[in-house]
């Protein structure tokens, strides 16, 4: 998901929350987090459900989540487990 793209969920969740994106931005902050953090977040507890739980391919799963393809898919999930999907859907069920 490219930054337009995130800059308009980011514009949409805060219209829902009846204030601007900064205040969200500011929000978040003072929590301690960032959009992108939350984002990040939101996107590995899915792919992680979805490899566990599914047969959907590494393609199929990385356009349901919003990555621009597998390949990026792939990376994130190196960074985030320090292994590719396979080991993950291996392992089973959460």
């Amino acid at each position: 998901m490219g930054r337009r793209s995130q800059f308009c969920w980011e514009f949409q969740v805060a219209a829902r929350l009846a204030m601007s994106p900064r205040t969200l931005q500011r929000r978040l902050r003072d929590e301690g987090t960032s959009w992108r953090e939350e984002l990040e977040s939101l996107r590995r507890r899915r792919v992680d459900r979805l490899l566990r739980e599914t047969t959907l391919s590494v393609d199929s799963i990385a356009a349901r989540v919003g990555f621009t393809d597998s390949r990026a898919l792939r990376r994130a999930i190196h960074r985030w487990y320090g292994h590719g999907p396979a080991a993950i859907r291996a392992s089973g069920p959460s």
